[in-house]
């Protein structure tokens, strides 16, 4: 039993320095498979193997890496539950709050070792690098589910709700134009809920760019002031470009005029055939 246990310990521990290996070397993050999210019922395995690594995780440095792995593994949670499920998915609180808490808790473990005494500076830089990395994928998953949900309105308001118009259904009319509310209903919920979730997150990311020394942090400050920037002229760009144009209401007179004019039309026409006619029989 003894001798069953020593070597669970050191499957894990090869798996803890494997992945803290592959951290430390990775020049390029791709998200993990989002796997089991916080929607499914069975998502507390998720976590209790996260906590059994992060348990069996002694050096202080690795563990402080660890949380920006996790972060990442919440990252593509988030994406997996906004592409199937969209602003309102179940679980995506859940998410959210525990990728505040690794960041948080990475912040915590660089304190913790300036405090003792280590030089942390080389530690927070790498922390974060490598979050800034997986940061970048959580702005692009917003901003994949905005351009989806305007294509989806684009769709309903340029094509599907001109034809309800056309032919005067007024039925589905009421049906399309409730759906515009509610995509732009979710389209203003997700833009609240990145500007809240990227604040939350720069606040606590803050408390490890601080152990930066003051070149890095330097270079830090201005590459996050032309994101801003990057930023601001983007949504400028949005505000600026054209709204879809409706095909304008018809009112019931309207309906009528024109049902009054083709028929004047028609008649007209006739008139003109029979007077063709008697002008073929003279």
């Amino acid at each position: 039993m003894k001798k069953l246990l020593k070597s669970f310990v050191i499957l894990i521990a090869l798996f803890v320095f494997t992945n803290s290996t592959a951290f430390a070397q990775s020049t390029e993050v791709i998200l993990p498979s989002a796997g089991l999210t916080p929607s499914s019922p069975f998502y507390f395995l998720d976590r209790f193997g996260e906590n059994l690594r992060q348990f069996f995780t002694f050096n202080h440095e690795a563990k402080a890496r660890l949380q920006i792995e996790f972060a990442g593994e919440r990252i593509a949670e988030i994406k997996a539950m906004v592409e199937k499920k969209g602003i309102n998915a179940k679980g995506l609180t859940i998410a959210e709050s525990l990728l505040k808490a690794n960041v948080a808790y990475a912040a915590e473990i660089v304190n913790a070792e300036k405090t003792s005494g280590k030089d942390v500076a080389a530690l927070a830089k790498t922390l974060n690098d490598e979050f800034d990395l997986r940061d970048k994928l959580l702005e692009q998953t917003f901003k994949d589910a905005k351009e989806q949900l305007k294509t989806q309105r684009k769709e309903i308001k340029t094509k599907l709700l001109t034809e309800a118009r056309r032919v005067g259904d007024t039925t589905q009319i009421a049906v399309l134009e409730a759906q515009l509310k509610d995509i732009d209903g979710q389209i203003d919920t997700l833009e609240r809920k990145k500007d809240q979730l990227g604040d939350s997150l720069q606040n606590e990311q803050k408390n490890i760019e601080k152990e930066m020394n003051k070149e890095d942090l330097q270079k830090e400050e201005q590459e996050q002031k032309e994101e801003q920037e990057a930023a601001e002229i983007e949504k400028e760009q949005e505000a600026a470009e054209p709204e879809e144009i409706d095909e304008p209401k018809k009112t019931e007179e309207a309906h009528q005029a024109e049902d009054k004019n083709s028929s004047q039309d028609s008649d007209s026409s006739n008139q003109q055939k029979n007077g063709d006619k008697e002008e073929d029989n003279e």
